[in-house]
Parts: structure tokens; sequence; C-alpha cells
């Protein structure tokens, strides 16, 4: 159930449902409750996770899958800045400047369109997923987006940022290039970037680049991330006071 091959993980899972629906079918609740909780907590492809979630709320158990997962849901975007014919992943543009210290989101800067400020946006989405598209109307193409947020950490750690995005993307920690993946919709899904990372104890700064290309095919419009943080087998690190 640990395994890095996620198929050989699905594998896992499968069996561990299995288990968890004989024992639900034999009336062992609390027998089913757990192995229902023990699969949901090493499933990653969602229909494995929609049938964990659904068969523990049918027994009355409850889950947050956000908290689970330790997915970041509150967070600043701005956006667009440049990124026609994909140039823009490489521009060092202002908000990924001076990342030695925390972000600055009373900040004004300059994009293709003057006097950018960030935005305040908070994830509803189960899997903690942020619609840039439902942020920003225009629905921009060839640009480039930045997300920002903090995380309080109890201790200093190592531990893992595992980002699901359709598009291509940079991540920072504390002003350091962690990732960067130039890759333009190739699906998306929970986990597809794993990087390791070491907080800091107390208010780390983690930024985001997401760029969205040109395509104007109806399957390339999709401008969104989702960001969780982790041990390296996938079980969620909390911030803490969370």
């Amino acid at each position: 159930v640990n395994d890095s091959s996620l198929e050989l993980r699905r594998d896992a899972v499968t069996s561990l449902l299995k288990k968890a629906q004989e024992a639900a079918t034999g009336a062992q609740t609390e027998l089913a409750i757990a192995a229902f909780r023990t699969a949901l907590n090493h499933a990653r492809d969602l229909d494995q996770i929609d049938e964990a979630t659904e068969q523990l709320t049918a027994l009355g158990g409850k889950v947050d899958l956000p908290r689970h997962f330790g997915f970041l849901l509150n967070w600043h975007v701005i956006a667009p800045f440049d990124n026609t014919n994909k140039k823009g992943l490489d521009i060092d543009y202002t908000p990924e400047q001076d990342l030695n210290h925390l972000v600055d989101v009373k900040a004004t800067h300059e994009g293709t369109i003057p006097n950018l400020n960030w935005r305040s946006t908070a994830s509803e989405e189960r899997f903690g997923i942020v619609d840039l598209n439902g942020l920003y109307t225009d629905k921009y193409k060839g640009a480039i987006a930045y997300a920002h947020t903090t995380f309080d950490s109890t201790s200093a750690q190592e531990v893992q940022l595992r980002l699901g995005c359709v598009n291509a993307n940079k991540i920072w920690l504390n002003g350091k290039l962690l990732t960067r993946n130039n890759v333009y919709h190739a699906n998306m899904m929970i986990d597809q970037y794993i990087v390791d990372a070491s907080l800091k104890k107390g208010t780390n700064s983690i930024l985001l680049k997401i760029a969205q290309n040109g395509q104007e095919e109806s399957w390339a419009q999709r401008w969104q991330f989702q960001l969780r943080v982790c041990d390296n087998n996938g079980t969620a690190i909390l911030a803490n006071g969370r």
C-alpha cells in the first residue's frame, strides 16, 4: 500500500477495499470502518478514494478529505503575466523576485495588464483544487499566474510537497526553487509531482507559478492546481493550529 508504483498500490488498495466490504457485509461495523479508513489513507486514484469515502460515510464514519490529505486551501493569486509561445515559465516576473522574504501580497505588479493585485481565495473543492479560470473569468490564454500561501510548521522537519497541476509549473519554498515541470495538459492527478522539502519551524512561504499555454482546443482550457504537504508515505502533515 506504500509502493511508489501507483499500479501496485492500486492492487493493494483493491484488496483492502474488498476486505472492508466483507466486514461490512458481515455486520462488523467497527472493523469495516477501520479497514475502509486504511484504504482511504493509501488510495491515490479517485475512484478508490470515492469508494472508501462513500462506504465510510454510509457506515457513520466522518471524512474531511482536504484535512485527511493535507491539501492547502487558502491562497493569494495574481495574474496574468505573459506566457506567449510558452516563454514565460523561465522569465523572472516581479512576484518571484526577492524570494528570501515572505511574498508581499499587498504589492501591486505590472503584468500583461497594469496594476495587478493579489486576490485572496479559499478552495471549497474536496481535493483542494484552485480553479484559476473561476477567478479570472476572461479565461486568459498564454498566461502566467502566481499563487502564494504560508505553512506554519510546529518544528523543523522533512516533508514532501505534492502538486497536482494540468499546466506547466514551478514551486518555491522559502525562496528556494524546488521543481520545474514544463508540461502542458498531460492530465492532472493527486500527487502528480512530488518533491522533497525542508520546512523550518514557524512560518514557511510557498510560491507556485502556473503557466497556461495558448492552445484553443476544449481539452486545453483547464488552468488549475492542488497542493498538499505530507510525509514520504503520503500521510498528511498539517499546519500548526489546523
